[in-house]
């Protein structure tokens, strides 16, 4: 097992929180490839475009600012190498409000190419917390 890999992609996916938090899409965006896709809720979208891509998901990030939105807590992070350039990470994230209250907790399943020495989303699947994809102990 590669720790340095592992380490770069963990760090990729706690800025994808971080960037998430603050709601900014561009921020957010900037950590996904380009094609990128996205399964969430049994659809399937994918695209090249930053403005279908944002047309996508700015409700998803409306609808957390509704609801009083703080941050996101990453809980659990499983990362599986494929190879030196490919990698799956299985994360279980808290969303929470101004107040420190849990909002929801979901899953999300991610797939990961690495292109001159950085790491970026190509898939990122959304899914129920408890469907962990990679067996093991969180690192």
């Amino acid at each position: 097992m590669n720790i340095q890999k592992q380490d770069e992609i963990r760090q990729r996916l706690r800025a994808i929180g971080d960037a998430f938090s603050s709601l900014d899409f561009d921020a957010w965006l900037s950590h996904f490839c380009v094609p990128r896709m996205v399964i969430s809720k049994g659809a399937v979208f994918s695209s090249s475009s930053y403005d279908d891509t944002r047309s996508m998901m700015m409700p998803v990030f409306d609808s957390l600012r509704k609801r009083g939105f703080s941050r996101t807590r990453l809980d659990t992070c499983r990362i599986k190498l494929l190879s030196d350039t490919t990698a799956m990470a299985s994360t279980v994230w808290t969303r929470l409000d101004d107040s420190g209250n849990m909002l929801e907790t979901l899953g999300a399943t991610y797939t990961l190419v690495s292109g001159g020495g950085t790491w970026k989303v190509a898939v990122v699947m959304s899914h129920s917390a408890e469907a962990v994809a990679i067996e093991g102990t969180d690192e």
